[in-house]
């Protein structure tokens, strides 16, 4: 086969079978290439997993949101809107606890709440979650809120006031007021630094 590059005034000549193999060759290449490279390895950092039980103040937390991990996106307490707000404070003679995790990738929504009030001070224990302690989960537009049926544990396993840290356990069953619609929350880890 001749091919005429106009201007060069010579002619090259290619074997046709010769330049089909080299064709096949590196279009095989290009392929497994792009093949590979497109495999996702099933421990990469995207891939979503519970944060550990630990103590340490890590500002962690996530659970299992009917049976799918959910992990806290913003790891900081803050006060700011929005943020991770973990609380514990004494007014009018009453104790509250409030531990707030976000998922930040998802700003309208997402959220779980575990909320305690006690005229009597908090310790290393098992709290109910029920209709007035409560254990709460933000999904959009909804509210799901445990109550007298829907009911929970929040176990706090370290509770370091000099530290300001409280790490801990929980799950719970909650229901859409409006039309009973349930979320079930189990396997849930916090470990947090309080303001």
């Amino acid at each position: 086969m001749k091919f005429n590059f106009n201007g060069f005034g010579k002619y090259f000549i290619f074997k046709t079978s010769y330049n089909q193999k080299a064709m096949k060759s590196f279009l095989l290449t290009i392929s497994l290439i792009g093949i590979l490279s497109s495999c996702k390895d099933k421990n990469s950092d995207t891939d979503p997993t519970l944060p550990q039980a630990t103590q340490t103040g890590a500002d962690t937390g996530g659970a299992l949101v009917n049976g799918k991990i959910w992990v806290s996106k913003i790891e900081k307490s803050t006060v700011a809107a929005l943020g991770n707000n973990t609380t514990y404070t004494f007014v009018n003679n009453e104790y509250s606890l409030k531990i707030h995790l976000r998922n930040a990738e998802n700003p309208s929504g997402n959220t779980i709440q575990l909320l305690l009030v006690s005229n009597q001070d908090f310790a290393v224990g098992d709290y109910p979650l029920n209709e007035n302690d409560h254990g709460l989960y933000y999904d959009s537009s909804k509210i799901y809120a445990t109550d007298h049926e829907n009911i929970g544990t929040l176990s706090i396993t370290k509770f370091d006031k000099a530290n300001k840290i409280i790490s801990g356990t929980f799950s719970f069953k909650a229901k859409y007021y409006y039309d009973g619609d349930a979320v079930t929350i189990t396997d849930g880890r916090f470990d947090r630094k309080y303001q």
